[in-house]
């Protein structure tokens, strides 16, 4: 389907990145601080960053986990994902590529300004399905919105929607929080030795 030149792309907010920044360089610390415990690494007798680095080429398991379970999800999720907005419809990536969403502007039967900063919520015509999204400039989304005929409320009375950033904010934080146990008590270390 096409959906003509791409206007807007919008990824995570601001203060997503940051929390999410926060979390991976905790843990990447972390992983690095836990190295010194390790009994292989305590035999050597050079206890220098370089040495550390060394030590995780030879056993390479932890820092292949924290690649592919934290970094390059925090890089996907906080700079990469997002919602673009097209000349004849709008895309929202739900998470990987293949769960993309496509709504055509002709589809969307009205928008709500949740957030008068950073959060909309469009309902679909056909299904009367609500979509809730963050934007970094609420102000062009309106502005594409009204380009296309949608009708908009600025004022929304959904007053439970304004908790989904606290509740994304907790779920990232436990996330980060967990995966800290998880290197803390070296469960990789025991799963791969």
């Amino acid at each position: 389907m096409y959906l003509g030149k791409k206007i807007y792309h919008s990824r995570a907010l601001p203060s997503m990145k940051l929390i999410v920044l926060s979390i991976t360089a905790i843990l990447f610390l972390n992983l690095m601080f836990q190295t010194y415990s390790d009994p292989h690494f305590m035999q050597y007798e050079d206890k220098s960053l370089s040495a550390l680095f060394r030590f995780h080429t030879i056993y390479p398991q932890e820092i292949v986990i924290f690649l592919l379970t934290i970094f390059i999800p925090a890089l996907y999720y906080g700079f990469i994902r997002g919602i673009k907005f097209y000349e004849k419809g709008v895309i929202f990536n739900r998470g990987l590529p293949f769960f993309n969403t496509v709504i055509l502007y002709k589809d969307i039967e009205k928008y709500e300004i949740i957030h008068p900063k950073y959060l909309v919520s469009i309902t679909e015509r056909s299904s009367g399905d609500d979509h809730l999204f963050g934007v970094e400039k609420i102000d062009r989304v309106i502005a594409i919105f009204d380009q296309s005929g949608i009708k908009g409320e600025f004022e929304s009375a959904n007053v439970a929607d304004h908790k989904a950033k606290k509740k994304l904010i907790l779920i990232i934080v436990l996330f980060g929080i967990l995966a800290a146990l998880v290197q803390h008590f070296g469960v990789i270390r025991f799963l791969f030795r």
